[in-house]
């Protein structure tokens, strides 16, 4: 509950002259909250979130990025590239630890529907980037989503949230479909 409230209290400090971006997820056994925010209108930014599976436990992450467009064009591909602290905390003994992952995300709005757009994530923390009793920590997501106001989209997506542990078996954070909604302001 804490952690909950810390989170909450930094999000209630911040300018509302930028982006920001809130975006909440699930399925039945998961949901995901997730808040981003650019830095002060540059191409760096962070972003805060809390991941909750109701029998494996939680993931509580905190990322820095750089953000801005992987191409070309009319409609460039979106993207950002950063690192990302993972608080992993599973419900059986000895799985909780601090990884650092690498990785990052992109999104594409399709040109002709514009309506439409795919996105993704991919953060990966090998055994030498961990705290804890934690060994390696995998976060995926792909997502197909449609803007429903200029501002807020709804999606359907897939995503794998898995952690290694030193004593304890595999916990399995998030596996599979989800239903979502993004609100940008």
């Amino acid at each position: 509950m804490r952690r909950i409230l810390i989170l909450a209290g930094a999000l209630l400090c911040t300018d509302p002259a930028l982006a920001n971006e809130l975006d909440l997820s699930f399925n039945s056994d998961a949901f995901r909250f997730r808040f981003a925010r650019p830095f002060n209108a540059s191409a760096l930014a962070w972003d805060a979130g809390w991941l909750h599976h109701k029998d494996n436990g939680e993931a509580i992450h905190g990322g820095f990025y750089l953000t801005g467009e992987a191409s070309d064009g009319a409609n460039p591909l979106q993207g950002g590239l950063g690192v990302r602290a993972t608080y992993t905390n599973g419900d059986i003994k000895d799985q909780d630890g601090l990884a650092f992952g690498l990785g990052g995300y992109l999104r594409y709005v399709f040109p002709r529907y514009n309506r439409f757009s795919v996105s993704g994530h991919a953060f990966f923390a090998p055994e030498v980037f961990h705290i804890g009793e934690s060994d390696k920590l995998q976060d995926y997501e792909v997502r197909l989503g449609y803007n429903v106001l200029r501002e807020a989209d709804i999606y359907v997506g897939a995503r794998y949230v898995r952690a290694d542990y030193d004593k304890a078996p595999k916990a399995y954070f998030d596996t599979g479909m989800h239903l979502g909604l993004s609100l940008r302001f």
